[in-house]
């Protein structure tokens, strides 16, 4: 498998301040020694199985790690390299690119062929990138043998894309180095957004710098019955700004700066290069602020429990609510991926039991619906599923206007008592900081791969207020 054509770095001509000083940390020499960082106190024993390049524009990421990359395709004996994006036909553009612009940049372009269909670049000494998209994941299953793998635009990539990326991806001799660059920009709360809470979360005190991280497990050892060895993945995240680049010329600072001074989510994303969440042009619950409404409640024993269920076909939810005059408690949003009404009402007798229950949601489930057993309808069945009696169930006949109904939930957030747990009610808080409306009004829905765009914690809560604190409008 080897290539015995590997050519010595000393033969390549690379200009001597190719690195950046915030990256030279992260170059193995040829001896496969690692440079010293200075100021980190973690130490490390050997190359990280993973290398995130993180933070704001402008600093240098993608071409540390194309340089690095290209290096190492001529030199190292065996080298096979998976370039991955979220959509393949956005990889001719970025890394595919960047890879040929350095190496015409450093006169060795003669030594590699740039193929285009299919998308690969191949040196001269027989070793080569292939490029794959996760939006046909399939690929890159099909891929034999690779050595190294650079994710793009790592935060485009889902949770599902990571594990094919990861499971998928086998070398022979070894691990597989993998590379990820990306801005800490996300569609969802970035404290919920899967790659904060994989590799950043239990950082979050020193994330911004260079900082190591590992998981360790233990195994069977091979071919020895009753011994374990542990495994250990590292991985190492480097954080920069255009401020770390020299090389940023000052036209870019310019516009960096502009758009930080009247955008605050591009200036702490783009520019600083800090974790943030997007803000909502339009949020339906305008008046919601999580500093007053984000806090812990407690269930009152002597208070009857209400439930208000949205039916969708996935996630089926509820949320669990509690209220005396205009104290009102957010006590749960339940949601059950891949589950039904029944598995959801069992859920709220586990976890409830021993409540009078008051029950209200979408009037949409008064419907039969071929989804419920017998093709009854959802209300029928919660009925029967709680022993509840007819007058415990106060469903309207329609669901109320999404104007008048917003209109309400904005004046029970202004005038009355509301909070909202902080982790039982995390979706709903989501929802209340992300949902918006459209030109004409409406809640924002329709694309349910997008969390913002799903509402069904707040659909939950509208119907809540709308049954039961419809009386506030009154009082304006």
């Amino acid at each position: 498998m080897k290539n015995e054509q590997a050519t010595p770095l000393a033969e390549i001509n690379i200009p001597e301040d190719a690195f950046l000083d915030c990256y030279k940390h992260l170059v193995v020499d040829q001896y496969g020694r690692l440079a010293e960082i200075p100021n980190i106190t973690d130490k490390l024993t050997r190359e990280p199985d993973i290398d995130f390049l993180w933070g704001g524009r402008d600093s240098g990421k993608t071409r540390h790690i194309a340089m690095q990359l290209l290096i190492d395709c001529l030199t190292l004996p065996y080298f096979r390299c998976v370039l991955v994006r979220k959509v393949y036909n956005t990889i001719k553009d970025s890394q595919w690119q960047q890879l040929k612009d350095i190496a015409r940049e450093w006169n060795i372009d003669h030594l590699f062929t740039f193929k285009e269909s299919p998308l690969e670049i191949i040196c001269i000494n027989g070793n080569k990138f292939i490029c794959r998209g996760m939006d046909d994941a399939s690929k890159l299953k099909s891929v034999s043998n690779p050595s190294h793998c650079w994710a793009e635009e790592m935060n485009q990539l889902d949770r599902d894309d990571f594990i094919i990326i990861m499971t998928s991806l086998r070398f022979n001799e070894g691990r597989v180095k993998t590379w990820c660059s990306f801005n800490p920009e996300c569609d969802v709360d970035y404290q919920e957004f899967w790659l904060y809470k994989m590799f950043f979360e239990q950082d979050a005190n020193r994330m911004y710098g260079v900082f190591f991280g590992k998981w360790q497990h233990t195994i069977p050892a091979a071919n020895v019955v009753g011994k374990k060895r542990i495994v250990e993945f590292v991985y190492r995240c480097t954080w920069t700004t255009y401020r770390d680049n020299p090389y940023c010329r000052p036209e870019r600072i310019a516009l960096l700066e502009q758009n930080a001074a009247v955008d605050i989510y591009y200036a702490t994303v783009f520019t600083n290069g800090l974790w943030g969440n997007r803000k909502v042009d339009d949020p339906f619950c305008y008046c919601f602020e999580e500093e007053k409404h984000k806090r812990e409640n407690k269930l009152d024993p002597r208070l009857e429990l209400i439930l208000s269920f949205d039916f969708n076909v996935n996630p089926i939810t509820c949320g669990v609510y509690q209220h005396l005059c205009e104290d009102i408690r957010c006590i749960e949003s339940i949601k059950l991926p891949n589950s039904n009404i029944y598995a959801l009402c069992d859920y709220i007798l586990v976890h409830y039991s021993g409540y009078i229950f008051l029950v209200t949601g979408d009037a949409t489930g008064r419907n039969t619906n071929a989804l419920v057993q017998d093709n009854i309808n959802y209300y029928t069945v919660i009925k029967q599923k709680l022993n509840l009696t007819a007058t415990q169930i106060k469903t309207p006949t329609i669901n109320p206007p999404i104007h008048e109904n917003r209109v309400l939930v904005n004046t029970v957030l202004h005038k009355a008592n509301v909070s909202m747990h902080p982790v039982k009610c995390k979706d709903l808080i989501f929802d209340c900081k992300n949902v918006s409306v459209n030109d004409v009004g409406k809640i924002d829905k329709g694309d349910r791969s997008n969390p913002k765009k799903r509402a069904d914690h707040l659909d939950n809560f509208r119907y809540y207020l709308n049954t039961f604190h419809k009386h506030l409008l009154k009082q304006q």
